[in-house]
């Protein structure tokens, strides 16, 4: 059976249809809840100029394993080596060069003719390639261009050493048979297209997408650009897995998503995006929603800004920071500040730059808690270092206490817990819990944050995520 590739955009769509879009937590957490999902492609948002933007996908990048990481690009050479940057420390990187194709699209994004636009995706593809081994073309409005014009930008693209071709339906009015005719009329236009991978990318606007992947796949595609729920009227991604797990051997072709786990995920995504919040929940405020009004810190921060001030935002994140890194923040934020407004996700960003999300020395395998108002809480802890299986097992004062000695005991060192805290940040049965630990080494405070439906899993991922900033900052252990 054909495998058909799953291109996951719903950090994508969710940048574009939010002013103010996802923290740099919860874009992180969806990244990794796609790829325990077996997603084959996680598609970021554009990299702006706010360091909120190029951190996130950098940490994204560096932190994804076994997924493909996409970041979308246009034609701009700025823009393309930002990119590639990002990407530098991924396992499996991918540059998606988005242009347009249609005459409309072309004089509307770039005031360029159809000519000028095929020079400048040759020379943006070309140097894609030359930075990244892995390189799409995302032909926009591709179904309300000329066909002609279309075949020749495919066949350029091709020509610079791209390896996916993605036709995207922008305008959402094709019919089923209409997407076969363009796929069987562009095969016989560009010969070499049988050698690249073929995508779809399709709107839902008329409730036809589900059947134009299908005809899709029956005409050759071999991957799809989804979204969760269908967000920002495009293909969903529960949609067609559902199709292909049920009706998949008519097409001859299958999915490597893990469709079992995919009613649970979708419920932790729902929460992310705040998507399932009711106006009777008692907890506080869902991930992706704004925190109340009386909450918010209402003091911008601008030119005028002075240290002090920065200082208590920066404490008030969770972060603890010497003087010297105080100062670099600073003076880079007053950079940033001269030319936008700078909005807490943007400090949140520069703040974990220099707290330097990097890829984690230890990583959580496995844990076995077994507690009981009868028994001593005892917790079992299997940590990966480096490709090397670490197991301990401990006693506690409690469960989570269990799993905290159980990872000194691996880690080999204790560290002072200055401050640990749960908080429920969805509602149901299945809420998820936001769990912060902070630990203090040498004077300095490192946090760290965990995000599960299991509070002793959030603790314990909080933990490790502040064990790993010492190791690599200290090299204590």
């Amino acid at each position: 059976m054909q495998n058909i590739e799953i291109i996951d955009m719903t950090l994508r769509i969710s940048n574009q249809l939010s002013a103010s879009g996802l923290s740099f937590k919860e874009k992180l957490e969806i990244a990794k809840l796609m790829e325990k999902l077996r997603v084959d492609v996680v598609e970021t948002g554009y990299i702006g100029d706010a360091p909120a933007d190029l951190a996130a996908v950098r940490t994204i990048a560096d932190t994804l394993t076994s997924s493909v990481v996409s970041v979308p690009v246009g034609i701009s050479e700025e823009e393309i080596r930002r990119a590639a940057d990002a990407l530098s420390r991924c396992k499996h990187p991918r540059l998606c060069l988005v242009i347009p194709t249609s005459a409309v699209q072309m004089e509307y994004a770039y005031h360029r003719k159809g000519e000028s636009m095929r020079k400048a995706l040759e020379e943006a593809a070309a140097l894609c390639v030359s930075l990244c081994p892995d390189v799409e073309f995302a032909a926009e409005d591709a179904t309300r261009s000329e066909p002609a014009f279309l075949a020749q930008m495919i066949q350029t693209a091709l020509d610079a050493g791209v390896k996916t071709i993605t036709l995207c339906d922008s305008a959402g009015q094709l019919l089923a048979e209409e997407v076969a005719e363009l796929l069987g009329n562009l095969k016989a236009q560009v010969p070499g297209l049988g050698n690249a991978k073929l995508c779809l990318q399709l709107r839902d606007d008329l409730g036809l997408a589900t059947a134009n992947a299908l005809a899709a796949m029956g005409s050759g595609a071999q991957a799809l650009k989804t979204t969760f729920n269908g967000m920002g009227s495009t293909l969903s991604m529960e949609e067609i897995l559902h199709v292909i797990s049920q009706r998949g051997d008519v097409f001859d072709v299958t999915s490597g998503v893990n469709i079992t786990q995919l009613q649970r995920s979708c419920k932790q995504l729902e929460a992310l995006l705040g998507m399932n919040r009711t106006s009777r929940s008692a907890f506080g405020r869902v991930i992706g929603t704004a925190e109340p009004e009386e909450k918010r810190d209402k003091e911008p921060i601008t030119v005028d800004t002075d240290v002090f001030t920065l200082r208590r935002k920066i404490e008030h994140m969770g972060y603890d920071l010497e003087e010297d890194d105080l100062k670099r923040v600073y003076q880079r934020v007053m950079r940033l500040a001269a030319k936008k407004r700078v909005d807490d996700r943007d400090l949140e960003a520069l703040v974990a730059e220099l707290t330097r999300h990097v890829t984690p020395t230890y990583q959580l395998v496995s844990y076995v808690i077994n507690s009981g108002n009868g028994i001593t809480a005892t917790a079992c802890i299997t940590l990966d270092k480096h490709g090397e299986s670490l197991q301990a097992v401990s006693v506690g004062d409690g469960p989570i206490d269990a799993a905290f000695l159980a990872m000194e005991q691996l880690v080999g060192h204790h560290f002072e817990l200055e401050d640990f805290q749960i908080q429920a940040v969805t509602e149901g049965r299945e809420a998820m819990g936001d769990a912060v630990v902070k630990l203090r080494y040498e004077g300095k405070l490192y946090p760290g944050h965990g995000l599960s439906t299991d509070i002793i899993g959030a603790s314990i991922q909080a933990y490790l995520h502040a064990v790993n900033k010492i190791v690599y900052e200290e090299h204590a252990v």
